[in-house]
């Protein structure tokens, strides 16, 4: 778990986290890549909609990944207008989230909102220790 202001600078410190813990967890890299994108979509949006603070935390779960982000503070009002145009850029990454996942959740209370994912994910295999090729 990571607590880090929720501001955009900050998104790459929790993408590097998720990454340092995926590395550890042996997760193969085609996984680590939905990974970090979905941990890269939560934390945007919780600097984006203007929380204060927010945690970043993952598991490790049997064979899937759990990512969680809680952002707590008051919501300030959005610096992007909303627009449903074609050439839109905002609104994609609760899609992306959506089309990577296993499963989402959304949390919201008046001050506090937690956004969860998870996925099953693959590891890479032990390295097996080399056996003696001696003959006796």
């Amino acid at each position: 778990m990571i607590a880090l202001p929720a501001e955009e600078c900050w998104v790459r410190t929790a993408r590097h986290f998720a990454a340092s813990l995926l590395t550890r967890w042996d997760v193969v890299p085609e996984d680590q890549d939905s990974v970090l994108l979905i941990v890269g979509e939560l934390a945007g949006n919780a600097a984006q909609h203007g929380r204060a603070d927010m945690i970043v935390s993952l598991a490790f779960e049997g064979r899937a990944v759990r990512i969680e982000v809680a952002g707590s503070g008051a919501t300030a009002p959005s610096p992007h207008p909303r627009c449903s145009g074609a050439h839109d850029e905002h609104g994609r990454g609760v899609g992306i989230v959506e089309l990577l996942a296993d499963w989402t959740e959304t949390l919201e209370e008046r001050d506090h909102r937690r956004d969860r994912a998870g996925l099953r994910v693959a590891t890479a295999p032990a390295e097996q220790p080399q056996a003696d090729l001696a003959l006796a």
